[in-house]
């Protein structure tokens, strides 16, 4: 490998190569525009182009984006589409050929059945397609995976029962853990028995926290939610006894650069906290959030940190690393995936 030792810059050729991970994906937010043309023509459903350079100001997010709720909005112009028969297990084989090709050798994809679910297809099959469809790409790929099931604020505690039951019936079988996903502006109190019987039965929990909300809402994840991770946690910088204590408790972050600045979660990269995270020596790692709606890859995200932060590749390395440590998986599947991760080329 070429393009970056320790010290120097690392070049683009030099990130792809890199063996990553990325633990912060959302299905639905990583599907090829291609793939919507395609889905939709075939499923009746309208889109507003019928060609992908078309198509894309409306399905990538745009540069006047000014929030998280900005950021979501994009979904809203294909989010129909997503509920066509297939179209969410040929996005998740998708998703782990693109993975290769961009040197991602393990992805945790995440998604909320319910919401890729109609009266004639339910939830349950949705999950069945999904994991379907990430192990035939895993077997054309070489990419290892977990999926990861999304309860949702907005849901009912009923509605995300029923989420976290479905992790369980599926967990050993692709499914490795629970999201809260959603806006960070209701609370996520209310299904904390859920995100419980969910680490009871052996799933462990990241929640969405510290995005569009306060450092209140990382003390939430962690006391009331039982979280493993967080995801994002950009707030936690806001409060120096609760950056302390994700610190000493080494608690995983899911950072996640670019889509950060998209939803203002952070305004500017001069400020955004993730160098100051890992310096600090929190357990950071760098994740793509949503590729496709952001337009990025995990070789954007770790090329971009590298250049504003002066990183090095061996700094890169040791962010996948990291992720290795703070994924989802048993001891064996940890062991070989840091092989994979941390051998020579």
């Amino acid at each position: 490998m070429s393009g970056g030792g320790a010290g120097l810059p690392p070049d683009l050729a030099a990130v792809r190569a890199l063996p990553k991970v990325d633990l912060h994906c959302h299905l639905d937010g990583a599907v090829r525009p291609a793939t919507l043309l395609e889905t939709a023509r075939a499923g009746g459903v309208p889109l507003p182009a019928d060609t992908v350079d078309a198509l894309l100001p409306h399905v990538r997010v745009s540069p006047a984006c000014r929030s998280l709720d900005d950021f979501l909005a994009t979904f809203e112009t294909f989010y129909p589409v997503l509920s066509v028969p297939g179209v969410m297990g040929r996005a998740a084989r998708e998703l782990l050929l693109d993975a290769a090709d961009d040197g991602v050798v393990h992805v945790e994809a995440r998604f909320c059945p319910d919401l890729q679910a109609t009266p004639q297809r339910p939830a349950e099959d949705v999950v069945l397609e999904v994991l379907e469809g990430l192990a035939r790409g895993s077997a054309e790929s070489g990419v290892s995976y977990g999926a990861i099931v999304c309860a949702y604020r907005p849901f009912t505690v009923e509605a995300n029962e029923r989420m976290v039951d479905l992790a369980l019936a599926f967990a050993g079988k692709g499914v490795v853990g629970v999201d809260l996903a959603g806006p960070e502006s209701l609370p996520g109190a209310p299904f904390a028995r859920a995100l419980e019987r969910a680490r009871e039965g052996g799933l462990p929990v990241t929640i969405h926290a510290g995005e569009a909300a306060g450092p209140e809402s990382v003390r939430e994840a962690l006391d009331v939610l039982g979280a493993r991770r967080i995801g994002h946690g950009c707030a936690i910088a806001r409060d120096e006894a609760l950056l302390a204590r994700v610190r000493d408790e080494a608690v995983p972050l899911e950072c996640c650069v670019t889509s950060n600045l998209q939803t203002q979660a952070v305004a500017s990269l001069d400020v955004h906290p993730f160098d100051a995270f890992r310096r600090a020596g929190l357990a950071v790692t760098l994740n793509t959030d949503d590729p496709a709606v952001s337009g990025v890859t995990l070789s954007d995200e770790y090329l971009l940190a590298a250049r504003t932060w002066g990183l090095s590749l061996d700094d890169l390395r040791a962010l996948a690393l990291a992720a290795v440590d703070a994924a989802f998986l048993d001891d064996a599947a940890r062991a070989a995936l840091r092989r994979r991760v941390g051998a020579p080329s």
